[in-house]
């Protein structure tokens, strides 16, 4: 296989038409220059340059080499001019580690609002933790506080449980019914058709432990899809109900497909942001926060 750096010192003898201009070109020796492109006819069996008494002129052959790379070489110096400059951002690739739900469900609308190279890994929160304790990920998103010697945790989000319905759902209705009494809101919400991405969800239960006192209401859902993010989706395609996290359903809310109500405030848990002590930057980390807060503020009807 032909060295790449070979064919770069063929390019610049060619430019130049001089080996000493060359060498000055690729801040190296002449004969670093000269072994170079004597090494890359050896190596095709053709002369590329003829010598002359003033520097060098190319051959047919070095013609036909030069058409062929040209190209691709001053591709490979542009890339090579992206990563070493001083703004590059190619020296400022993030890398987030989040759950592969918590992607789906919260973050997956967000992630071309984060930077030009974002790099995401998917993992389990107890990994997710070591990566950046270790310094595999500069951010990780986990749920609930995190206190570990090699990180920093930063608050992100409250995850907050909200009842949401397909727009033609008066909600205010149910508003009026609940203060009145929990007994007659439960019978009007049971007489709408129900979406769920899996109705034993722990923060299913604590919706209605919280807003109904009672650990499993007398509903069962219609439509059951194995993710918070889909359910949704698949609720907007038809009529009904479901209970989702309030920034799980922004999405929906902002394009006016869905609408929540809260009858009362119940938050489950709080999303954090962890990054790495040692190579992380508090600038872009303070950047990355106010990205992320203001993409997942819990909505309002």
């Amino acid at each position: 296989m032909i060295n790449l750096e070979w064919l770069r010192t063929f390019r610049a003898v060619y430019k130049t038409k001089s080996l000493s201009k060359a060498a000055e070109m690729l801040m190296v020796s002449q004969p670093t220059v000269s072994q170079q492109i004597s090494a890359l006819e050896s190596r095709m069996g053709k002369k590329l340059f003829e010598r002359k008494s003033k520097g060098v002129k190319e051959t047919e052959v070095g013609q036909m080499l030069n058409t062929m790379i040209s190209g691709s070489i001053e591709a490979l110096e542009d890339v090579e001019h992206k990563i070493i400059k001083p703004d590059s951002n190619l020296k400022n690739i993030l890398t987030i580690g989040v759950s592969p739900h918590l992607y789906k469900t919260t973050f997956c609308q967000n992630i071309l609002g984060l930077g030009e190279y974002v790099h995401l890994t998917f993992s389990t929160k107890q990994q997710l933790i070591r990566d950046v304790e270790e310094g595999n990920l500069l951010y990780a998103i986990v749920p609930e506080k995190q206190n570990t010697y090699d990180t920093f945790c930063h608050h992100l989000t409250p995850q907050n449980v909200v009842l949401v319905g397909t727009p033609d759902i008066d909600f205010s209705e149910l508003e009026k019914l609940y203060k009145k009494s929990h007994r007659m809101a439960e019978e009007w919400l049971a007489h709408h058709k129900w979406y769920a991405h899996d109705h034993n969800s722990s923060f299913i239960k604590i919706y209605w432990l919280n807003v109904f006192d009672k650990k499993r209401p007398a509903i069962v859902p219609n439509y059951v899809v194995p993710n918070e993010y889909e359910a949704l989706y698949q609720q907007t395609r038809g009529y009904g109900l479901s209970i989702a996290f309030d920034n799980v359903a922004q999405h929906f809310v902002n394009e006016g497909t869905l609408q929540t109500c809260e009858l009362k405030k119940v938050n489950y848990r709080d999303l954090y942001l962890i990054a790495n002590k040692k190579k992380s930057k508090k600038d872009e980390t303070d950047r990355l926060l106010n990205i992320l807060k203001q993409l997942n503020q819990p909505v309002r009807s």
